[in-house]
């Protein structure tokens, strides 16, 4: 919001910011909902607002972009609605009563069939949001056509809405499907970490670069989520808060750079340090969160992910790696190639591209959130501790993990409910 604030647009402005707010309250729903029913009336209601954003004040392809989403999310999206329907009408053979509620579904015994079939109905609608490779198809188009106040909120809060169905639908609810579905998810996430990383070094714009390196971020997090470790889903949690805030200030520098030379072209850039030297400042310490650089706050939950990965199954932490090594690579690219070297793209040396007053209303907060969770990230990680621990013991039950990582007197607690 307050970046729409800063940058809304000059025809019908307040209509923009209406369905910014619009689109917010969709999320604020989907996160708080304790019912199937009503999570999937927030899931459809946020898509809206974001159509209507993309095709209204989107780029020359704009059209295409937005049918392109609206697509890719309704699909899901019919397949979630089937689940549902399904989930509680053989949930009320077991119960006796017909409930949406997941408190009342937590616990049924669905079986390992009918409990993997069900969660995939759900898993495949979350696999677009996120987006998960290969139901990724929408991002490159969506996210160089979305007004770049609409990116950052699909990139940084949108793409959460599918880890957090996963974290709170799919976990507790179907524990035995997600034990039949972790190495197939688990590859599609590590697949997605590569392939988004292999992308993001060749992308041809700072939007796409961004972009696709919030693929292979978000390939980390459902890594960390379904291989039902508890150190990797605290990591997992962690490492969302740290890529919406580190994404959302990755963006805002890529508006900065655009407005003041014209271009989101990266090898059309260079020298800009010499004329915007605060914005180089803010751009680096961005940068080394992004590749999540010892010190740095996505160094904590990134750490936390591998390790809880490596004592599970260390060939998808070594494979995973992979993804940390080209982080490095594509973002210190883009750093170098746009602010260091000769001056390219502009005719002021860069003075265009300084940071203002108003970008520093956007910048510094993100930047200090950084700084806070890189000081403190146990800040975070003990508000959600019990949370994420009661969402993992579902599974860890179902997988005989429950002695590993969860007390004796939550185990009995999920094995009373069934």
């Amino acid at each position: 919001t307050i970046a729409a604030c800063q940058r809304l647009p000059q025809q019908r402005g307040g209509v923009f910011l209406a369905l910014i707010m619009l689109a917010e309250a969709g999320l604020l729903g989907l996160f708080t909902a304790g019912d199937l029913v009503l999570f999937y009336v927030f899931w459809e209601f946020m898509l809206i607002p974001f159509a209507l954003l993309i095709w209204n004040w989107g780029g020359a392809e704009r059209r295409s972009a937005g049918l392109i989403f609206v697509v890719y999310t309704m699909v899901g999206s019919l397949l979630m609605l089937v689940a549902i329907l399904a989930t509680g009408i053989l949930a009320a053979q077991h119960t006796g009563q017909l409930s949406f509620l997941m408190r009342d579904l937590q616990g049924v015994p669905f079986g390992k069939a009918t409990s993997t079939i069900l969660l995939a109905g759900f898993l495949i609608a979350f696999a677009i949001k996120i987006p998960l490779w290969p139901l990724h198809g929408w991002l490159p188009r969506v996210y160089s056509q979305a007004p770049i106040v609409v990116t950052i909120l699909l990139a940084a809060v949108m793409s959460k809405a599918g880890v957090y169905g996963l974290l709170r639908i799919g976990m507790p609810l179907f524990p035995e499907g997600i034990g039949n579905l972790l190495i197939p998810v688990a590859i599609l996430a590590l697949v997605g970490i590569v392939y988004g990383s292999l992308l993001a070094w060749r992308a041809p714009t700072m939007r796409l670069l961004v972009g696709y390196s919030s693929l292979a971020h978000l390939g980390f997090i459902v890594l960390g989520i379904v291989v039902i470790d508890r150190m990797a889903a605290q990591g997992a949690v962690l490492q969302m808060v740290n890529h919406g805030i580190v994404v959302a200030a990755a963006f805002v520098v890529v508006m900065v750079i655009a407005r003041g030379t014209g271009t989101e072209d990266i090898d059309r850039l260079g020298g800009l340090a010499k004329g915007a030297p605060r914005l180089a400042v803010a751009f680096l310490f961005v940068a080394m969160a992004a590749l999540a650089l010892p010190g740095s706050n996505a160094f904590v939950g990134e750490f936390f992910i591998l390790g809880g990965v490596f004592d599970q199954y260390a060939w998808m932490a070594v494979i995973a790696m992979l993804g940390v090594i080209y982080a490095a690579v594509y973002m210190l690219r883009m750093y170098q190639t746009t602010m260091n070297g000769p001056v390219r793209g502009v005719q002021d040396g860069g003075r265009a591209a300084e940071m203002t007053g108003r970008d520093a209303i956007l910048l510094v907060p993100l930047i200090l959130m950084m700084a806070w969770i890189a000081v403190w990230p146990g800040s975070l990680v003990g508000a959600t501790k019990a949370s994420t621990d009661l969402a993992l013991v579902p599974a860890q039950v179902a997988q005989g993990r429950s002695e590993e990582h969860t007390s004796e007197l939550q185990s009995r607690q999920y094995l009373v409910c069934r």
